[in-house]
């Protein structure tokens, strides 16, 4: 099955303003049906839908979360080893310079593909000074 994670990184003054930047909002139309507005972050990398349930947010404030973070991405988050391999090299100095990070991720699963715009794109392309900032795209397969 192949895998995609991709990482965005941004600064925000507190983890509620994170979460108010990837949060989806719902208006209600004339006939009570919910209507999905696209979020900020959404917006920001020129998509109009995903998969909240695989996207993970991490607001780190000090240099012990910093520091459980980075294990996270290396040691705990994907046990295929391609996928730490694929990190960036300056992956640390990235972590000391933002403190929000989104992981987003897809699969093409044989019970359908999750977040398939993912699975789709060489690599996403962020505009130029727009937050957040794409700081990797890992490509990995599993059984």
């Amino acid at each position: 099955m192949k895998n995609v994670v991709a990482i965005w990184a941004a600064n925000y003054e507190s983890e509620e303003d994170l979460k108010s930047f990837v949060e989806i909002s719902y208006d209600e139309d004339e006939e009570a049906q919910a209507q999905a507005q696209a979020s900020g972050f959404m917006r920001s990398i020129g998509i109009s839908g995903i998969d909240n349930d695989f996207m993970e947010t991490h607001f780190i404030n000090d240099d012990e979360s910093r520091q459980s973070f980075s294990n996270y991405l290396y040691n705990e988050y994907c046990s295929n080893q391609s996928f730490s391999e694929q990190l960036p090299s300056n992956l640390g100095e990235y972590i000391n310079r933002y403190n929000s990070f989104i992981l987003l991720y897809a699969n093409d699963s044989p019970y359908g593909s999750v977040n398939e715009f993912l699975l789709l794109m060489e690599a996403p392309v962020t505009p130029s000074g727009s937050s957040p900032v794409l700081l990797a795209y890992l490509i990995y397969h599993t059984n």
